[in-house]
């Protein structure tokens, strides 16, 4: 279960109604690029759409891992034949998972709590 789940679609109050709820963020990669999203109404009123990751305050060596995520998440796709199977591994797959569960936790925390990150995997 993701300890910060994302239901809103509009900003609202935190639980003690003075704080402001969290901006919504997803982490889902995209073949070709694109890492982070806004997932909530707030989140695109504040970032628009598209891909944010370029928007948000992230260090240089978390933008650099999460560009090799997306460059090794686009080696899962046989560009010669999309629609056909993946070539990667069962074990590949759930090493990738691993690794994005990694980059997810990192997000959190250098983001911190004005943010909200959920991961929607492959």
């Amino acid at each position: 279960m993701d300890p910060y789940p994302i239901n809103c679609t509009e900003p609202q109050l935190g639980a003690n109604n003075s704080s402001p709820k969290p901006l919504a963020l997803r982490l889902s990669f995209e073949w070709g690029g694109g890492i982070l999203w806004a997932d909530d109404a707030a989140s695109r009123d504040r970032f628009d759409v598209g891909a944010i990751e370029d928007q948000l305050p992230l260090s240089q060596s978390l933008r650099q891992q999460l560009d090799q995520l997306s460059l090794w998440h686009d080696t899962a796709l046989d560009w010669d034949d999309p629609a056909g199977p993946s070539p990667w591994t069962a074990e590949e797959s759930a090493q990738f998972e691993v690794a994005a569960q990694a980059a997810l936790q990192a997000l959190r925390l250098e983001l911190g709590p004005s943010y909200s990150v959920r991961y929607h995997p492959l």
